[in-house]
């Protein structure tokens, strides 16, 4: 199967002295579909398209689409195959809504977004460029509006990498690499995908509380979550 190397580009508005990183991810050039404006991919996952990655959607998008959403239709559409996405989005004019018939767990519900040209995406990155290549492995859980990496070792969810943008989300507390995440919001976590699964839920700005163990003492670090200000381009 022929691979494709994709740049998912992260332009986050970070604070002065900041760049924006790159994350590079490979998926199979049949295989995914990336929805620029909303930042995420849709790759076939067990006969149905799915929401693989989301990288936070563009502050002009209201669109809440998330990882593990399954895409149905589009623009009224019913879909079978990647092939049908793709067309469907490539043939959307600039300027146009594309909606996305998603469900989520037991529920149905439209997302919705405003096509974009590609001056237009590009014009709205800005600033220069870090390139930082990081491999999200299998078990491994990547936050990049957190700016935080996780796996799970011994029944824990480890912290293995923290990007530079993480101080701006903690005040206090600042996660380090090697840290254990024992509690969300009083909530135990076991492992990278159990924080997962509790942290994705909560919205944007609310107020999210972890508990971190190093060296043998407890922190606790309470922050808003982060509002994503990112988006995607391919090359």
């Amino acid at each position: 199967m022929r691979k494709l190397i994709i740049l998912l580009t992260l332009y986050s508005l970070l604070t002065a002295g900041q760049e924006p990183k790159r994350i590079t991810r490979t998926f199979s050039l049949d295989d995914a579909v990336i929805l620029r404006e909303i930042g995420a991919v849709v790759t076939p996952k067990e006969e149905r398209l799915a929401v693989e990655v989301v990288l936070g959607n563009n502050e002009q998008q209201s669109s809440d689409i998330r990882k593990g959403d399954v895409i149905l239709m589009a623009n009224g559409k019913k879909l079978s195959t990647m092939k049908d996405l793709r067309g469907l989005y490539e043939k959307c004019a600039p300027g146009q809504e594309f909606k996305l018939g998603v469900k989520r767990g037991e529920s149905l519900m439209m997302v919705s977004f405003t096509r974009k040209s590609d001056e237009e995406m590009n014009k709205q990155t800005g600033g220069g460029q870090m390139v930082m290549r990081m491999e999200q492995k299998e078990g491994e859980v990547l936050l990049p509006a957190l700016g935080l990496k996780l796996t799970t070792k011994d029944r824990a969810a480890v912290i293995i990498e923290v990007l530079p943008s993480a101080s701006s989300n903690f005040e206090t507390a600042v996660p380090k690499k090697g840290d254990i995440i024992r509690t969300l919001n009083g909530t135990a976590v076991a492992s990278a995908e159990e924080f997962d699964e509790l942290y994705t839920p909560i919205g944007k700005g609310a107020t999210v509380t972890i508990v971190l163990a190093r060296d043998g003492k407890e922190y606790t670090a309470s922050f808003p979550k982060p509002q994503p200000k990112m988006m995607m381009i391919t090359r």
